[in-house]
C-alpha cells in the first residue's frame, strides 16, 4: 500500500498488517449494531443500559479500529437487521416487545451513516426475531419468538413493505393468546410453549427453509413460500433431544451440513443435510415427523459443548428466583472462509470457536473459548474482510473487536468501545 490521500506514509508495521491475504477493501466495513430501548417490554430482562436505537460505524481493515458514525433512533428495541440483496440502501430491522405486536421497519442508510425510516409494518406476532428475505426478492418471512407465529410480509421492487398476507402460528401457541403469560412465568418455563427462533433458507436448491423452535426441541422445514401462497404447513419437522433448546441455525456454505445451536444445553449439533430427502417429502401431502436418524433430511453427525470441560454450567437459583444454567448459548456464525464456526456463551462471556473439517462432512473440533471482552455476548459478527470479529457485550455496553485467523481463531483484541445494551451486530455487505 502507499501513502494516505492527506500525504502521509503509513508506518512499515502497518504496511505489513494489510499486505495479508485477506481480501481487504479501503474503505473499511460498515457496521449496524442494535441496541435495547426499553427493557420493561422485552420477554428477558437485560443489565445493560438501554440505547437510542440503531448505531452506525465504521472500522479500518488495516488497523481494527471501531468508530461511531451515526446513531439514528428507533424503538422500541430495534434487533435482527439485514440489508436488501439487490438495494444496497435499504435495510430492514424487526423491533422486540412482548406486550404487543412487533414491526419489521424498512429503512434507508445514507451517506452519512443515519438511517431514515421509509416504511413499516405489523410483524404479524410479539417478539419479532428474524427475517428472511425470499430468494425471488417479492417477500419476506419473519419470526416471532414469544407466540411463535410467522408472518409473510411482501416487498416489491422498490424494497417497499406490503402488509402481512398470511400469518401460521405453531400448534401448542396459543397458550400465549389463552393464557396470558408474563415474562416472569416464561423465564422460569422457558420451554412451556413453543418459542419460534430462526427461519433460514438452505444454500443448496434455496427451496426450503428450516425454522428453529426453542420451545419444542424442533426443527421445521418449510417450502419457500411466495405471496398469495395459502400452504403455510411444514414439509416435515424433525425432532431433536429433549431440552436443548434449538435457537439459531446456519448452513455450511459449500458442504451439505447444518449446525443447530442450543441455548439451553450449551452445545452445538451438526447435522448432515439429506437434500435427496428433501426433494422426496416435498412430493407427499402429509407432514414427514423425523428424528435425527441416519438418511432423514436432517441426521445427527455430532454434539460438542460450546464450554470447555472445566466450566461446571450447573443450575441454580438466579436474582428472579428461576432455575436455569450458569451460561447460555446465543449466535451462531460460520467464518466467510468455512473453516471456523463461532459461537457465543452468555454466562461464561467467551466465544468458542470450532474448526470446520469440511473433507469430512464438516465435523467440529474445539479450538478455543476465548473471552468475549464483556458481560453477555449477545451477538457477533464478521468484518467484509474476514480479517477482524465484532463482539456485541450486551451487559457490560461494549462493542470489543478482535483480529481473527481463518484457521487458528480469534488472535489479538484490536479495539473497544462503550456502546450502550448491543444486541445485534450487522456487517453491511460490500
Amino acid at each position: 500500500m502507499g501513502g494516505g490521500g492527506d500525504g502521509s506514509a503509513e508506518s512499515p508495521g502497518q504496511e505489513a498488517r494489510c499486505k495479508t491475504g485477506y481480501r481487504t477493501a479501503s474503505a473499511g466495513s460498515t457496521f449496524l449494531v442494535s441496541t435495547y430501548t426499553d427493557n420493561a417490554v422485552l420477554a428477558h430482562c437485560p443489565k445493560g443500559q438501554e440505547g437510542q436505537g440503531i448505531y452506525t460505524l465504521h472500522l479500518d481493515d488495516c488497523t481494527g479500529r471501531i468508530t461511531k458514525v451515526a446513531t439514528s433512533e428507533l424503538g422500541p428495541n430495534p434487533a435482527f437487521l439485514i440489508r436488501h440483496p439487490t438495494l444496497p440502501n435499504i435495510v430492514y430491522a424487526s423491533t422486540e416487545r412482548i406486550n404487543s405486536e412487533g414491526e419489521v421497519v424498512a429503512l434507508e442508510l445514507e451517506h452519512s451513516g443515519a438511517l431514515t425510516v421509509l416504511g413499516k409494518q405489523s410483524a404479524g406476532g410479539k417478539s419479532t426475531c428474524y427475517i428472511n428475505i425470499t430468494p425471488d426478492l417479492q417477500s419476506m418471512l419473519v419470526v416471532n419468538y414469544w407466540d411463535a407465529k410467522l408472518s409473510v410480509l411482501p416487498l416489491d421492487n422498490a424494497g417497499r413493505l406490503g402488509c402481512s398476507t398470511n400469518t401460521y402460528m405453531q400448534p401448542g401457541a396459543k397458550y400465549v393468546e389463552e393464557n396470558q403469560p408474563t415474562r416472569e412465568e416464561h423465564w422460569k418455563h422457558r420451554q412451556r410453549w413453543p418459542h419460534s427462533h430462526c427461519a433460514v433458507t438452505e444454500p443448496y436448491t434455496q427451496a426450503y427453509t428450516f425454522v428453529t423452535d426453542l420451545g419444542q426441541d424442533k426443527v421445521f422445514c418449510y417450502k419457500v413460500l411466495h405471496c398469495g401462497e395459502e400452504n403455510f404447513n411444514p414439509t416435515a419437522e424433525i425432532q431433536l433431544p429433549k431440552g436443548k433448546g434449538p435457537r439459531h441455525l446456519v448452513f455450511h456454505p459449500t458442504v451439505n451440513c447444518a449446525y443447530v445451536v442450543n441455548e439451553l444445553e450449551s452445545t452445538v449439533t451438526v447435522l448432515s443435510v439429506n437434500l435427496e430427502g428433501l426433494r422426496d417429502m416435498a412430493s407427499d401431502d402429509c407432514l414427514c415427523h423425523t428424528s435425527l436418524q441416519e438418511g432423514a433430511v436432517l441426521s445427527e453427525m455430532q454434539t460438542l459443548s460450546t464450554l470447555p470441560e472445566t466450566f461446571e454450567n450447573s443450575m441454580a437459583i438466579n436474582e428472579h428466583g428461576v432455575w436455569k444454567a450458569k451460561s447460555h448459548s446465543s449466535e451462531i456464525r460460520v467464518h466467510p472462509a468455512g473453516l471456523l464456526l463461532l459461537v457465543g456463551n452468555r454466562g461464561h462471556d467467551s466465544i468458542a470457536v470450532f474448526s470446520i473439517d469440511t473433507a469430512r462432512g464438516g465435523g467440529l473440533h474445539l479450538l478455543q473459548c476465548h473471552p468475549s471482552g464483556g458481560k453477555t455476548p449477545r451477538n457477533f459478527n464478521f468484518d467484509n474482510s474476514g480479517r477482524f470479529l465484532v463482539v456485541g457485550n450486551q451487559d457490560s455496553n461494549n462493542l470489543t473487536v478482535y483480529e481473527l485467523d481463518p484457521i487458528a481463531g480469534i488472535q489479538t483484541q484490536t479495539d473497544q468501545i462503550a456502546l450502550p445494551s448491543p444486541n445485534y451486530v450487522y456487517a453491511v455487505p460490500v
